[in-house]
């Protein structure tokens, strides 16, 4: 309950949420053309933005620490009206879903990738045992439980874990913005694809990369939501299992393969 009037009473955090809604609104979505590749910057993104420079001006100390646990918890509550709208939403587009069947649940499974790819580069950045929590998937809210609930709190794959969780949550969102349409120009995957891709187990993320496809592709809105909402239920709930099956045995091998190959 305290919890609760600390947030009601937070006049300063509301007020600069709503001037960054309205000054988002405002501008809009914004296309940008490089190179016949369309990067579109969505109004979540404006809003972002706003926010950390507002947070960044630092003499003004209008944005401070001691907002963030008010700002997450009221996050928390515009997700879950957000969740609720993607629920009905897939509920009305039952039969495109149906006709992805299988896709939905193996795309799910390019999350593993983050360890091919990003385990050398964190060894070769001179991490260690912070490698393994960095890279055994994309580090969101289960992934943080399951490293904590392993290796436990105070060790380094936890700190690992934390930091990539960190910086996910803040530039998360502007990089699926940017990176969906950046594949789509160059006929990497379809709309529909990167609808499923966006749902990665991030709300924020996904819906920074939902408001860029459904500016560039508004007549697919309907099934592009139902896709990017089912495919982000999808990677949430999988994510223990797979990380704790599949993400954690896969990098612990690797890391003991690469390191083992590093000394020699």
């Amino acid at each position: 309950m305290k919890k609760e009037l600390s947030v009601l009473k937070d006049y300063k955090l509301h007020l600069i949420a709503l001037f960054a809604t309205i000054m988002a609104e405002l501008l809009g979505p914004k296309s940008i053309a490089i190179g016949g590749i369309n990067i579109t910057f969505s109004p979540l993104i404006w809003s972002m933005l706003i926010v950390f420079t507002i947070y960044m001006i630092k003499p003004l100390k209008l944005v401070t620490e001691k907002n963030a646990s008010n700002a997450n918890y009221m996050m928390g509550i515009g997700l879950a009206l957000l969740m609720a709208k993607l629920g009905v939403t897939s509920g009305a587009a039952m039969e495109q879903i149906k006709d992805a069947g299988l896709a939905l649940i193996l795309q799910n499974f390019g999350n593993l990738g983050t360890i091919i790819l990003a385990l050398p580069l964190a060894l070769m950045l001179g991490m260690k045992r912070e490698a393994v929590g960095m890279t055994h998937s994309l580090s969101r809210e289960a992934n943080v439980g399951l490293i904590q609930d392993v290796y436990g709190g105070e060790s380094p794959e936890f700190r690992g874990v934390m930091a990539v969780y960190i910086v996910g949550t803040l530039f998360g969102p502007i990089v699926m913005s940017v990176l969906t349409p950046i594949t789509i120009s160059l006929g990497i995957v379809s709309p529909l694809g990167a609808s499923m891709g966006v749902g990665a187990g991030s709300a924020s993320m996904m819906t920074a990369g939902l408001a860029g496809l459904i500016e560039m592709y508004p007549e697919l809105e309907v099934q592009m939501t139902a896709f990017a909402g089912l495919s982000n239920l999808i990677s949430s709930v999988i994510a223990i299992p797979l990380g704790m099956f599949l993400g954690l045995p896969l990098t612990e091998f690797l890391y003991s393969k690469l390191t083992r190959k590093r000394s020699e």
